[in-house]
């Protein structure tokens, strides 16, 4: 027999709070669950509604993988050049303490309005915590593991492939993770600030105009997308890496 699972209970929970909390104001300003839902269905035979999810996701992922790569290819070098390390140090400490959407106003400027500046934002967003992870991941690597792999007599591209990337990776995952959720509320806000489609701007709009169920709308979308990259795509990933750590 299996065990309850509290977090079922998480939903009508959330529900129940809401409804309180809508009878304290008009619909107009805070819709109850009831007016959401309808406006929900609306949307969901709309075009439009499905074309502001792909654009943010577009977005989020071209974004993402740029960050990445530039991230984890700096943060090997980094990791294996102190004297690299030591020139992205100040760096990394002066955009880290810079809050992603700060450069939102100056991006849209620079860029215009479209994909360009919003892509840019995920960019300095999920960038920074890739990189400090991987040149922390680095960092932890035993010696003794590339000492035995040389003796062994692997190459440069053995030790890498075998040693160094084993290794980094579960450190790496952490700041894959930690970029991706940076990154994805980055690109709503930024959205809201000066997109002109996508999640964020579908908020946005429908606030000025009054439209508070599909607001509501847009912030579940939100959290339903969230939802999925966690148990689709993270939670797998995560436990792969946690294996393959045990096994490094």
């Amino acid at each position: 027999m299996k065990k309850f699972h509290f977090g079922i209970l998480a939903i009508p929970f959330i529900i129940i709070v809401w409804m309180f909390v809508a009878r304290q104001y008009p619909p107009i300003i805070f819709p109850g669950p009831w007016s959401t839902w309808l406006e929900f269905k609306k949307q969901l035979v709309s075009p439009d509604y499905y074309h502001h999810i792909g654009i943010s996701l577009y977005r989020l992922f071209a974004g993402f993988a740029i960050a990445a790569v530039s991230a984890f290819v700096l943060g090997l070098l980094a990791g294996v050049s102190k004297a690299f390390r030591q020139f992205l140090s100040p760096m990394v400490m002066l955009f880290q303490a810079t809050p992603p959407m700060a450069w939102a106003p100056l991006l849209i400027l620079m860029l215009d309005l479209g994909n360009a500046p919003m892509i840019a934002v995920i960019v300095i967003a999920a960038f920074f915590p890739i990189l400090v992870n991987v040149i922390q991941g680095m960092e932890r690597i035993k010696i003794t593991h590339i000492r035995a792999a040389q003796t062994l007599g692997a190459n440069r591209m053995q030790l890498a492939w075998h040693v160094y990337l084993p290794e980094v990776m579960p450190s790496a995952f952490t700041g894959l993770v930690v970029g991706f959720g940076i990154a994805w509320r980055s690109l709503v806000a930024a959205e809201m600030i000066g997109g002109s489609a996508g999640i964020g701007w579908l908020i946005s709009s429908s606030g000025q105009i009054g439209n508070s169920p599909l607001v509501m709308v847009g912030i579940i979308t939100i959290g339903i997308l969230a939802m999925f990259f966690e148990f689709v795509l993270i939670y797998p990933l995560k436990k792969r890496f946690a294996s393959w750590a045990l096994k490094a």
